[in-house]
């Protein structure tokens, strides 16, 4: 197969061939979704459908749409991807990293928990927050099991396709494409993150959520290797599924809503691990440029 299947594509018709995918594998994730308590007779609110749901909504809204971008407008859809081997480093500074932020990141769930918006759009706040009920209580049900089955399921479908599919979609393409459109990398990471929180449609948690987006999205450009946000991603939601299953088979008893809660002293040790953290990502990058130009 050559590649790329359309060619000569402008920044313009890859956005709306990017968009019109996006589209298309919601419409047919959500339909799959929709039929198969129809067809199995279940309850669209039964465990059962709900996985169902997430795992169709998962693979062809965020997996598939990018790695088929990819094939249609790139010269080299693996290369393009980012899917670069690197050495483990880059692995353990990401592991320790996604630990080290939960008391610095908890400062800013705790203040984006308090903002209310203006009395001019109390309708609007009100419809946020039945969006955020609803939503809630589909996730309390996926989540809390009690089964090794019901964990490994979980952890491939909520740690799993979601890692594989937003960094594919939010880091391998909407990001790369917005740092080369605004020709700073900066500017990039930033509006692809605010894009990646604004897609959960969960205003409650939009700003830890934009940190997050650009914690990945700076490993991404200083590894140049999407495995390393992949793997990020993976242990940070793995790591909820991880304690709910705890929880449920009365192991732990540790609330997920305050879990790093954060105190002076954890605040100040994750300020300064963050920037150590930082400082090596850096410098290993640097050292593998000058590795390559020589």
């Amino acid at each position: 197969m050559n590649f790329p299947i359309i060619k000569k594509t402008n920044k313009l018709e890859r956005i709306f061939l990017l968009a019109a995918l996006l589209i298309l594998g919601l419409i047919i994730g959500s339909v799959i979704g929709v039929i198969y308590p129809l067809v199995t007779g279940q309850d669209a609110m039964s465990l059962n459908s709900l996985r169902f749901m997430q795992i169709s909504s998962q693979i062809f809204t965020f997996v598939l749409p990018p790695i088929l971008y990819a094939i249609l407008v790139k010269d080299n859809p693996k290369e393009s991807l980012g899917t670069k081997k690197v050495s483990y480093h880059w692995f353990i500074i990401g592991f320790i990293m996604m630990f080290a932020i939960l008391p610095l990141n908890n400062v800013f769930a705790e203040w984006n928990a308090g903002l209310k918006l203006p009395e001019s759009m109390s309708r609007i706040e009100e419809l946020i927050k039945e969006m955020y009920e609803s939503s809630a209580v589909v996730l309390e049900k996926l989540v809390n099991v009690n089964t090794f089955g019901g964990f490994v399921i979980n952890l491939i479908m909520i740690a799993g396709l979601a890692a594989l599919g937003e960094e594919l979609l939010f880091r391998s393409i909407i990001q790369t494409s917005l740092i080369k459109i605004c020709k700073n990398a900066h500017v990039g990471i930033i509006i692809a993150s605010v894009i990646f929180s604004f897609i959960h449609f969960d205003f409650y948690a939009f700003i830890p959520r934009l940190v997050l987006g650009m914690l990945l999205g700076y490993m991404f450009y200083y590894s140049r290797s999407i495995w390393v946000s992949m793997f990020m991603h993976f242990v940070n939601n793995a790591t909820a599924v991880v304690i709910y299953y705890l929880n449920n088979i009365g192991i732990t008893n540790i609330d997920v809503e305050t879990f790093g809660q954060t105190q002076l002293l954890p605040l100040l040790i994750s300020i300064a691990l963050m920037v150590a953290l930082f400082w090596l990502a850096i410098k290993r990058m640097n050292n593998e440029k000058c590795t390559m130009n020589n």
